[in-house]
């Protein structure tokens, strides 16, 4: 996979670790917007040395395949990240899968800017893998993912019990799973 892709007006990057303060504002600027669905975060997660430290631990998992955090820009702001789409998890052999996560500023939502970036994220990680499956954990209660997902292909195929600890306790998750279609 390329470090970054462009599409539409959009450039989708994988980020070196110089833009960790770009990284940090992103999720200051959505923490309530993020934090209801995600496990708790440690307090250094909203300092700049945290985000220096994972965007270079996130680049040295993409070089070895087990991951890529696409950050998303306008071509023509390439300082604000209005989006992520992060492909994890990524398994070879006879699974040629991943699991996928994105989040969307608070101030793009419902612009249909979404659906743009994870339908081409998703189409660009399949043209430039040998993946077969995408799956994505959701929390039931969030719809505006569910439905995102749905617009972009997913299919519900079940409950994952007790999969996730949000709020301090054990949460199931919807499991949703997209298969590359056979061409």
């Amino acid at each position: 996979m390329n470090l970054q892709f462009e599409f539409g007006e959009y450039l989708a990057m994988v980020l070196p670790a110089y833009y960790c303060e770009q990284v940090l504002t992103f999720y200051q600027e959505n923490q309530m917007h993020f934090d209801i669905w995600e496990a708790k975060r440690d307090k250094k997660f909203y300092t700049k040395l945290y985000h220096k430290s994972l965007l270079e631990v996130e680049y040295n998992a993409m070089i070895k395949g087990k991951m890529a955090r696409y950050y998303i820009f306008y071509k023509n702001n390439p300082n604000q990240i209005i989006g992520c789409v992060n492909f994890h998890d990524i398994k070879g052999g006879a699974f040629c899968s991943c699991q996928i996560g994105y989040k969307i500023h608070h101030k793009f939502c419902n612009r249909g800017v979404g659906k743009e970036v994870v339908s081409t994220s998703i189409d660009y990680l399949f043209a430039e893998s040998r993946l077969h499956r995408i799956e994505a954990l959701i929390h039931p209660e969030n719809g505006p993912s569910i439905a995102l997902a749905e617009k972009v292909g997913f299919e519900k195929e079940g409950t994952a019990k007790k999969a996730v600890m949000l709020g301090g306790q054990w949460q199931d998750m919807y499991r949703y799973g997209l298969v590359k279609k056979e061409e």
